[in-house]
């Protein structure tokens, strides 16, 4: 048995309000494929599969529960920002999962990546919802008593829009591993007083936008692209 089941792993559970009946699928979800393939155990990659369906899942009906006359396009964008692996990442180290994530090659308290902290944030609610006897609502209820009120305040405080190029980036990186690339079509007006248009395209969507500056203007043309990802999908 794992050192870390002793004590560590009491905090996370204390931390989650959850208690597990099959420890092993807890250490499973925190270790990485390097470490489990090294020391023989399994690691938290189909979790992680998992955990991501039941995160969007989890997000989704919160955001359409508490926000039921918002539009479907402002819903897309609510939701790509809280499962963006940014999001997620903040939310293990809230847990303070980066201390417990097994990793080959890794000092005690190393640095740990955002993309493996949000994988592993998504295989914690995995373990859970097998641990659980497969209930989603039993899953579900934990996740609105930890997040509720955080996702609902983020949302009244307009957190979600802050970065729509860092939101399309995720987004992009997630489906097909690319990310989006930004020219500048025009720049119009004096010196003192100029207007870009820059245009954003990744795969077959693309799309313009214009701005004062450069960053706003892409800014703008990365919300368009992104809600033409979206939307693509309906």
């Amino acid at each position: 048995m794992h050192a870390l089941y002793s004590k560590e792993f009491e905090v996370l559970q204390e931390e989650i309000g959850y208690r597990f009946k099959d420890p092993k699928i807890l250490l499973q979800a925190l270790t990485h494929k390097s470490y489990a393939g090294e020391h023989g155990l399994k690691s938290y990659e189909t979790l992680e599969f998992l955990g991501d369906a039941l995160i969007n899942l989890f997000v989704v009906d919160l955001l359409t529960s508490e926000f039921p006359h918002t539009s479907e396009g402002e819903l897309a964008m609510m939701k790509s920002y809280f499962v963006s692996e940014e999001y997620l990442c903040r939310l293990a180290e809230e847990l303070s999962m980066d201390q417990l994530i097994l990793l080959s090659g890794r000092r005690r308290n190393g640095h740990v990546s955002a993309s493996i902290l949000a994988d592993t944030f998504e295989a914690l609610w995995a373990a859970i919802y097998i641990d659980c006897g497969r209930s989603v609502d039993t899953v579900k209820s934990l996740f609105n008593k930890l997040y509720r009120y955080k996702i609902v305040n983020s949302v009244k405080e307009k957190e979600y829009k802050k970065d729509y190029k860092t939101l399309l980036q995720e987004e992009t990186q997630r489906r097909w591993k690319e990310r989006p690339t930004y020219r500048v079509v025009s720049v119009e007006g004096p010196h003192h007083d100029r207007l870009f248009e820059v245009e954003c395209s990744i795969r077959e969507f693309r799309a313009s936008a214009k701005g004062r500056s450069k960053k706003s203007a892409q800014q703008m043309a990365a919300k368009r692209v992104l809600e033409l990802i979206l939307s693509s999908e309906n």
